[in-house]
């Protein structure tokens, strides 16, 4: 079968599920709003917020409703940048305006927030941009001028009743913190993996016996789950800071940042060692004869065709590792660490939705940032063939 007609029925059927999710999110509580970040909710309807918010939030699932019908491709991709646009944009607008209504009479501390129906809703417009095999100029544009749009409407002032960035202003210089805290715990534990993990990686290569003792620990490790052994850690820790003050002092005992640092370069170095591994064994043995063939020394083979050919693997094994370990340092608060999960579980401790989705929305952009960089850099490193067979 054709490959374009398959790709029509692929996009044919994102596009219903983008559909079904925008209705499903009219039938859900759109809007909530609190006299204070503890109180009881009141929610309100997409159909409850009036005729302008509806048409509003309608204009993206009709725009992308009338693309599916256009045969001319380029014209149906520029309605997807278009509902995509309207699909960011729109819910901001409503939340804003419907938002300050809704809390403008209860009192000083009321505040509003998503609801639901707005998480749906935002999630058929993340299916608008996952379409796209590769997001266009256009794309970049249009998503630029909406952020343009709503740091604007931040600043005079149209979401100062929104309860995350309430929870922000509330936190001060403390959410800067908790930020960096995260990025240290994450860096440092990181490089602790990529030290081990890559010497690991090569003798694995090497040796034989040390493949086959490496591997099936590393499987056994992943098993664990991570609560468990960040409380498995606290123990030994707290019996060797004991034995040993001066570990004590160098911050390594039974609670804190040291045995989530611990916990999360076991983690990482899994993905560390199996792309390492994965990368040299992957390498063509002609291209090693070759080299041999024309008198490299065994030295100069690892320096001129390993290692620059297993690079980009070695490199998309450290952006998995970090990926994780963003997420995984979420639960270094559970031992008296630092960093965004203090925000997570500080507000689930509280009841304090806003926190909670506050911490997560912090932890979801740093993830997706560090990734987008970690990208760039591994095209760097990605020799120009291989792009050119990418495209």
């Amino acid at each position: 079968m054709n490959r374009n007609i398959l790709q029509r029925r692929a996009l044919d059927k994102q596009v219903a599920f983008a559909l079904f999710l925008f209705l499903v999110s009219f039938t859900l509580p759109f809007l909530q709003s609190r006299e204070n970040r503890i109180s009881e909710e009141f929610t309100v309807s997409a159909f409850s917020l009036g005729i302008g918010p509806i048409l509003l939030l309608l204009l993206a699932p009709l725009v992308i409703l009338t693309s599916a019908f256009i045969p001319n491709r380029k014209r149906a991709a520029l309605l997807s940048t278009v509902a995509a646009a309207f699909g960011i944009f729109s819910p901001l607008l409503v939340l804003s305006i419907v938002g300050n209504a809704l809390v403008a009479d209860l009192g000083a501390f009321a505040r509003y927030s998503p609801a639901s129906g707005m998480y749906v809703y935002l999630a058929a417009v993340s299916i608008l941009y996952l379409m796209k095999q590769k997001a266009q100029s256009r794309d970049k544009v249009a998503l630029f001028l909406v952020m343009l749009l709503a740091i604007g409407m931040g600043f005079i002032g149209m979401f100062d009743r929104l309860g995350i960035l309430l929870e922000a202003r509330n936190l001060g210089t403390r959410l800067w913190r908790e930020i960096l805290a995260h990025v240290r715990i994450t860096g440092v534990s990181l490089l602790i993996s990529m030290v081990i993990g890559i010497p690991i990686a090569f003798l694995a290569f090497i040796n034989k016996a040390v493949r086959r003792v490496v591997f099936p620990i590393l499987n056994v490790l992943q098993t664990i789950p991570g609560i468990a052994l960040f409380g498995l850690l606290i123990a030994p820790l707290a019996a060797l800071s004991m034995a040993f003050p001066v570990l004590r002092e160098w911050g390594i005992q039974g609670i804190g940042n040291a045995p989530a640092i611990i916990a999360l370069s076991m983690y990482a170095l899994y993905p560390i060692i199996r792309y390492t591994y994965t990368s040299l064994s992957g390498i063509d043995e002609q291209v090693v004869l070759a080299a041999k063939g024309m008198g490299m020394n065994s030295t100069q083979i690892w320096k001129i065709v390993r290692l620059p050919l297993a690079t980009v693997g070695i490199l998309h094994g450290i952006r998995v590792a970090l990926v994780q370990t963003l997420g995984n340092a979420t639960l270094a608060k559970l031992i008296g660490g630092d960093g965004l999960g203090v925000l997570v579980f500080e507000g689930l401790g509280q009841a304090s939705v806003d926190m909670v989705l506050l911490g997560m929305l912090l932890i979801i952009a740093l993830t997706v940032i560090s990734d987008r960089l970690f990208q760039f850099l591994i095209n760097v490193f990605t020799p120009a063939s291989l792009i050119r067979e990418e495209r």
